[in-house]
């Protein structure tokens, strides 16, 4: 069954564009501003943290401040990546070379403390593979997704990170094993504040959001599979650098 989608005519379909439009402007200036004015505390607290290692705890407190600078670490990549994604519609990026390997391992690494700390196993395949992309941005995508797979995985869960080739195209993979997404939910989980459903304070929404705004401007699909209950996968497309020297594979 498909969705069907009501378009209105005339007057009202421009007034509607009109609103729609507004909207989403309004938006982006607060998520821009959110983005930048929100790093400053951020840094205290980060300074804060360092400051005390420094002066002197034990060992039991350092590693909880440890987590803390993590998490604080983490929050400051989100936050830029907020800022990014606000203004995706602005000049278009250049497309270079994007060795998927560091990039994914970089990607994983940065957030294997926070799964460890949530009972999550995280795992990414090598791969030689490279792609036509926008690092920073290409990594705000895959940081988004696998911190959204981690969190949504829970204690127990396993993320898995991935790549295949087909046809001269690379698939970025995040699966998981999670609860997965009821199927009336998925056409709204790329919507900002949307949070799948969750009331248990999980987020604000705005990772799945980030993904598709920086997705669109770079110009590369993103899609999910899921299975109500079995867990999701997110995938993220981009040009295989070398279409037409290797075969396909999967990594």
């Amino acid at each position: 069954m498909g969705l069907t989608v009501t378009i209105p005519s005339g007057t009202a379909a421009h007034d509607a564009v009109l609103r729609a439009e507004a909207a989403r402007s309004t938006m982006s200036r607060l998520l821009t501003v959110a983005g930048h004015d929100l790093k400053q505390p951020l840094q205290i607290a980060l300074m804060a943290i360092e400051r005390a290692v420094l002066d002197g705890v034990g060992p039991r407190a350092a590693a909880r401040l440890g987590l803390a600078s993590d998490a604080l670490q983490r929050l400051g990549r989100a936050l830029d990546d907020l800022a990014r994604s606000s203004q995706a519609d602005g000049t278009p990026p250049q497309l270079r070379t994007v060795p998927l390997g560091p990039l994914l391992a970089t990607v994983v690494s940065e957030s294997q403390p926070y799964a460890e700390a949530v009972g999550v196993e995280l795992r990414v395949h090598a791969t030689d593979l490279r792609v036509y992309s926008e690092e920073a941005m290409l990594e705000t995508i895959l940081r988004n997704l696998v911190g959204n797979a981690v969190k949504y995985a829970g204690r127990g869960g396993r993320v898995l990170v991935g790549c295949r080739r087909v046809r001269g195209m690379i698939t970025i993979e995040v699966h998981d094993n999670g609860p997965g997404i009821a199927p009336e939910r998925l056409t709204g989980i790329f919507q900002a504040f949307d949070r799948g459903g969750r009331r248990d304070g999980a987020g604000l929404g705005l990772g799945l959001h980030i993904v598709r705004q920086t997705a669109q401007g770079l110009g590369h699909p993103v899609e999910v599979r899921s299975r109500y209950g079995h867990g999701s996968v997110f995938s993220v497309i981009a040009r295989c650098v070398d279409h037409r020297r290797i075969s396909d594979e999967e990594c």
